[in-house]
């Protein structure tokens, strides 16, 4: 995410939160202006309202999603039920029978996609398997698996994308993937401060975890309890992305480069398509504002510089969290044996062009 992006995030947060401190206060202040069933409405209709006007004049100004803004609706409706004092609910029950209907309708969705998935089983187990030799990674072959048996975008597989996997790596039980190809492999975690930074922020996390239910539970016991859902969610992605990490090494295979990012992205790049690699990269500034990049050095406590740069003949795509796709044209890779890695590179994409060249002077026009 650039740094445009993370401003409009920001904003689109800072203006909710203040919404929700407002009307949180002024209901409590002024619960009898509320008794009255016409402001009550007007509350549950605006407040949803409101939230998608913030969300299409924030982040929607850089990548605008009506399924982003729905949800951003029903998130708006729910918290103006909350808000709502419970004596004045009962007054006001026609969001309730929202919420059931909400409900159903997710788990009205959640069967389809089961049955979607079962009525396809062996079909899916047969083309994932055929895939895996293919693309090594459970990320990559788990997207190329449902775009092959399914033969079309499916929106609520790929958003399944990131949990899917999360699930695959908090049980996979071996401590190192054995590739079983004769391919070079690169870890790009092993020399890096990100294990310490991991520990810190999973340390964090707990403390959190266990804080912020306490302070909630004396307000609202729900409230409480579905925070610390969330807490835990994330903190078992975490999990398993760090898992991923250590799992899933940099794999230069024949024909291609493969990446995988944790859980969060994985990209393919033909030796064909690498127009330049180099050791001196872009400028950090540069770089920030770069919306056509891809980068997968990992955080640490001091933001340590890629050591290559990647460019490409033509754009690939990146697939991230939620099955979420971005084009890119240009790549910058940090791996713990960098010079092999840089070598091994180098001579593969001279390899291929190379090979090009006599393919063209054996078939002339």
């Amino acid at each position: 995410m650039n740094k445009t992006q993370n401003v409009h995030y920001m904003r689109f947060i800072t203006a909710s939160v203040l919404a929700v401190v407002i009307l949180y206060v002024t209901v409590r202040k002024h619960v009898h202006v509320f008794e009255n069933s016409s402001v009550l409405l007007l509350l549950v209709t605006v407040f949803p309202l409101y939230l998608a006007v913030v969300y299409r004049m924030t982040i929607g100004r850089v990548k605008y999603s009506w399924k982003v803004c729905v949800s951003v609706v029903a998130s708006g409706l729910g918290i103006s039920y909350w808000i709502i004092p419970a004596p004045l609910r009962e007054q006001y029950k026609v969001i309730k029978y929202v919420f059931f209907v909400m409900e159903g309708g997710i788990i009205l969705i959640e069967l389809w996609i089961a049955w979607y998935i079962v009525r396809n089983l062996g079909a899916l187990i047969r083309t994932f398997r055929a895939e895996k030799t293919n693309h090594f990674y459970f990320l990559s072959t788990y997207v190329h698996t449902i775009e092959a048996v399914f033969k079309r975008p499916v929106f609520l597989l790929r958003l399944l994308t990131t949990e899917a996997a999360a699930l695959y790596y908090l049980t996979y039980r071996k401590k190192t993937r054995q590739l079983s190809l004769p391919y070079p492999t690169y870890s790009y975690h092993e020399k890096t401060e990100y294990f310490g930074f991991f520990l810190m922020l999973v340390h964090a996390m707990l403390i959190e975890i266990i804080a912020v239910h306490i302070l909630v539970m004396r307000w609202s016991e729900i409230a409480a309890w579905v925070v610390t859902f969330f807490d835990v969610y994330f903190l078992l992605l975490l999990i398993a992305d760090y898992r991923a990490i250590t799992l899933s090494p940099v794999v230069l295979a024949p024909d291609k480069l493969h990446i995988q990012l944790g859980i969060r992205s994985f990209v393919e790049v033909e030796y064909t398509n690498i127009e330049q690699i180099t050791r001196e990269v872009t400028a950090k500034q540069k770089r920030k504002k770069e919306t056509d990049a891809y980068s997968m050095t990992l955080p640490s406590f001091f933001e340590e510089e890629p050591k290559l740069e990647i460019r490409l003949k033509q754009p690939v795509e990146v697939t991230e969290l939620f099955g979420r796709k971005k084009t890119v044209r240009k790549l910058y890779v940090t791996v713990d044996d960098i010079h092999g890695f840089y070598d091994n590179l180098l001579e593969n994409t001279k390899r291929w062009l190379h090979m090009n060249k006599e393919i063209g002077s054996a078939n002339p026009r």
